[in-house]
């Protein structure tokens, strides 16, 4: 059957669990949740598919599952890419192409992601977003929308964000085996971006911090536009995996306690507080001070925290006269962090979630969700539209149609 084309489908598939939404465009940036459903992850380490079979045996399930609750036919999804392999290039190139009747059309905005693209390519890559940021007018700097100006030479800054070419192919055939088609691959950062963001913070300078099972992924938005993004390799596993291995216990029982009493400030605890955890292979439980394993996550927090710091420095944006950083993603709740990050990096920070999103049901207003649903608002929002890069299953960039070219303009560059 044809999929009706308001339906849309975001599937986050991550290191520890995998979520699909579908949803229903209501006209303009609105949509009603028809469903949703989050299984338990196989099959991926840090963001990236290691065990096809297994990853596409949990997308099915939660696909399926939310298609028969939206009693809907869904054909294809917008999918969320991390891991280390991702890398990301801001170039300058020269569109001898653009402006040959003197004038900037939207059929040349339409053609700058996938040119850009394409003179991008590298061997074993495949690029995932071309974002033009400025653009350059008979020398002129500074442009953000050029649609309509006159012009004889037209040049364009862009941040292009590519993946290993080997990962990206396994993650279009896990989900391709699970019966779905990727209408587009989207950088997760990114998507999150869209639903816990603000216009405002865009344009005045941010760093998004998603802390997510297996990665912690970055994002630096500086006048309303991507300029840097990267991947830490320590996100939520890391901080339930030291408790793990400290204490010789099981992955569930671990999880448990630190999400039931997990904090990076052990003198916030009374010094007799304890807890039970059971030991591997043995019948029998040890009981840990839950300053100690406070002291765990604090240590491990520190490392992320470290690791944040040397990623603001790389990215140019400590240069700013005042740092601001937006923690999401599933660990960006664990109670101390965020006041570890105000004490360490820029008291200018917070936790964003999609709460001011629209048509999403209460039990999906959680920074975990802040990617499944960015996924929803990047469907809508750039569908089309410049740094729209197409993913089918046959791994072919394609251009898309344009669709409100000067609504995504004025949207994103206001005058």
């Amino acid at each position: 059957m044809i999929q009706d084309p308001n339906i849309i489908m975001a599937i986050d598939v991550g290191t520890s669990k995998v979520c699909t939404i579908i949803a229903r465009r209501e006209g303009g940036r609105r949509f009603s949740v028809l469903s949703h459903s989050v299984v338990p992850s196989q099959g991926l380490q840090k963001g990236i598919v290691t065990d096809i079979s297994a990853t596409q045996s949990v997308i099915r399930e939660s696909a399926t599952k939310a298609a028969r609750q939206a009693r809907a036919t869904v054909n294809e999804a917008y999918v969320g890419v991390t891991g280390s392999h991702v890398n990301f290039e801001n170039r300058l190139d020269k569109l001898d192409w653009a402006a040959k009747r003197g004038v900037i059309t939207p059929a040349d905005i339409r053609r700058v992601p996938t040119s850009v693209a394409a003179a991008s390519a590298e061997p074993g890559r495949k690029v995932l977003h071309a974002l033009p940021r400025n653009y350059i007018l008979d020398g002129q700097s500074g442009i953000r929308n050029p649609l309509g100006m006159h012009t004889s030479q037209v040049k364009v800054e862009t941040h292009v964000v590519t993946a290993a070419a080997m990962f990206i192919d396994k993650l279009n055939q896990a989900v391709r085996q699970a019966g779905v088609s990727v209408r587009e691959l989207v950088l997760e950062p990114i998507a999150s971006a869209e639903a816990v963001l603000t216009v405002e913070e865009r344009e005045s300078g941010v760093a998004l911090v998603d802390i997510g099972g297996g990665t912690t992924d970055m994002v630096v938005y500086r006048q309303g536009t991507v300029l840097y993004n990267a991947a830490l390799p320590i996100g939520g596993f890391q901080f339930t995996n030291d408790i793990c291995l400290t204490y010789d216990t099981t992955y569930e029982a671990a999880e448990a306690v630190k999400l039931e009493h997990g904090t990076t400030e052990p003198a916030s605890l009374a010094a007799i507080a304890d807890v039970s955890l059971p030991i591997l292979g043995r019948v029998s439980n040890r009981t840990v001070a839950l300053r100690d394993l406070s002291q765990l996550l604090r240590e491990r927090a520190q490392e992320l925290v470290r690791l944040i710091r040397i990623k603001l420095t790389e990215s140019g944006y400590t240069e700013a006269s005042e740092v601001r950083l937006v923690l999401t993603g599933g660990s960006a709740s664990l109670p101390g962090l965020e006041d570890m990050i105000r004490r360490t990096i820029t008291r200018h920070v917070r936790i964003g979630s999609p709460d001011d999103v629209p048509g999403i049901p209460d039990e999906l207003r959680s920074p975990m969700f802040a990617t499944s649903v960015g996924l929803l608002l990047w469907a809508i929002d750039r569908q089309g539209a410049p740094g729209h890069v197409n993913h089918s299953n046959n791994h072919e960039a394609e251009e898309q149609p344009n669709r409100g070219v000067s609504r995504f303009f004025k949207k994103m560059f206001p005058r």
